[in-house]
């Protein structure tokens, strides 16, 4: 548990953050699994995934991006701590990981100690319920303990726990629930981009959220593989699709789909295709993932 060994500042901070998080007795839901019998369904899938993985940036990667920019932290930008147990469904509780672990990343690489660990442990108290406990585990939370003054290694401990719960998923057959994860902190990260953009725009923030056309293509047909009836699959993908009209109209040139480094940080995609976006294409993407995300932590 934190109570064990964080310092008195920090436990006071986590103390009250329990207390706001709830005792997470609420009764939940469940998400349909699909049948994994059909096994070329699945080695499909798999290549699907490991695509994503690829070209989707992380919401570590994200949050490198909107600092790179000179954007100057927003709270008010998060989904608050206070939402978390109201998600009672495992479908809402798998995109709000998704979304608590992309405002982790942001708090974090932003310095802000106190609202990571409120963010911490709301994502590990989402994980609890998931059943993925065993990636997302008190060991992981003792490491981000430790490296609190050390930037880079926490860091790096965010993005291999994100990851991790992604892979402990897909081993054991839940990676429906892990692609509602990955599409959670997805349009968590182009989310904030486009609200961090209204109030500093860049050209290179402009330019990355156009490329996010690309990873919406992947993430749309990581969401296609599944022929499930599931509602909340179905839903994820209609509000995919609803935005991937507005990204078809931004103009994009081919490139080398190279990765660089952004202090310490890795940002797929960064030195491949160009995109640009006008205005109003920026309004309409900001105001329609603005729309669905809303849909997600209410």
């Amino acid at each position: 548990m934190i109570a064990r060994t964080l310092p008195g500042w920090c436990l006071l901070a986590s103390m009250a953050l329990f207390s706001a998080c709830g005792d997470g007795s609420t009764s939940q839901d469940t998400l349909q699994v699909d049948d994994r019998s059909d096994t070329t369904a699945a080695s499909v899938r798999m290549k699907k995934t490991r695509k994503i993985f690829y070209n989707i940036p992380s919401p570590m990667e994200t949050a490198a991006l909107l600092k790179k920019a000179g954007a100057e932290y927003d709270k008010d930008l998060l989904n608050d701590v206070m939402n978390v147990d109201k998600y009672t469904a495992a479908s809402k509780q798998a995109l709000n990981l998704g979304i608590y672990g992309a405002d982790l990343s942001y708090a974090s690489i932003n310095d802000q100690t106190q609202e990571s660990m409120f963010y911490t442990s709301c994502a590990k108290k989402l994980a609890d319920k998931l059943g993925v406990s065993g990636a997302f585990n008190d060991t992981t939370i003792e490491r981000m303990e430790k490296n609190m003054n050390n930037r880079d290694s926490l860091l790096n401990i965010i993005s291999e726990t994100y990851w991790s719960v992604d892979a402990y998923l897909k081993e054991n057959d839940r990676d429906n629930i892990s692609a509602l994860m990955i599409a959670g902190g997805w349009v968590e990260g182009l989310y904030i981009a486009t609200h961090v953009a209204a109030a500093k725009d860049t050209p290179e923030l402009r330019q990355r959220i156009a490329e996010q056309k690309f990873s919406l293509g992947d993430l749309r047909s990581l969401l296609d593989s599944y022929e499930s009836q599931d509602q909340a699959l179905s839903t994820a993908k209609e509000d995919l699709a609803s935005l991937d009209q507005f990204f078809q109209q931004v103009s994009t040139e081919a490139g080398d789909g190279g990765v660089t480094q952004d202090d310490g940080v890795a940002i797929i995609g960064a030195g491949g295709a160009g995109a640009t976006l006008t205005d109003d294409q920026l309004k309409a993407i900001t105001a329609e993932v603005a729309r669905i995300r809303n849909n997600y932590i209410n």
